[in-house]
């Protein structure tokens, strides 16, 4: 039963800690990237789908759900203030 509950929040945080770790990259990347905003975000997106499998890859390779749990949602807090910090960006 243990391991069923390591694998069920894995997968949560998979879907939904991979969901909005790339939704707040996509905001911090446009941020970031001295380019035109319109090419910021379509760059951003694009590369967001491969945060997003990154994160699924983390969280099905830590030893501890927590561990990934933690990684990923430390990562959405540094895109997060990175989004709250930094001026502009129209996405």
């Amino acid at each position: 039963m243990h391991e069923r509950l390591g694998v069920a929040s894995r997968s949560l945080a998979a879907v939904f800690g991979g969901y909005l770790l790339a939704n707040l990259f996509v905001l911090a990347f446009v941020r970031l990237v001295p380019m035109a905003p319109r090419d910021a975000s379509q760059l951003a997106l694009m590369l967001s789908f491969v945060v997003f499998a990154l994160a699924a890859i983390v969280a099905f390779s830590t030893r501890q759900p927590g561990r990934a749990w933690a990684w990923i949602l430390g990562s959405s807090a540094v895109c997060a203030l990175i989004v709250w910090f930094v001026p502009g960006g129209a996405a």
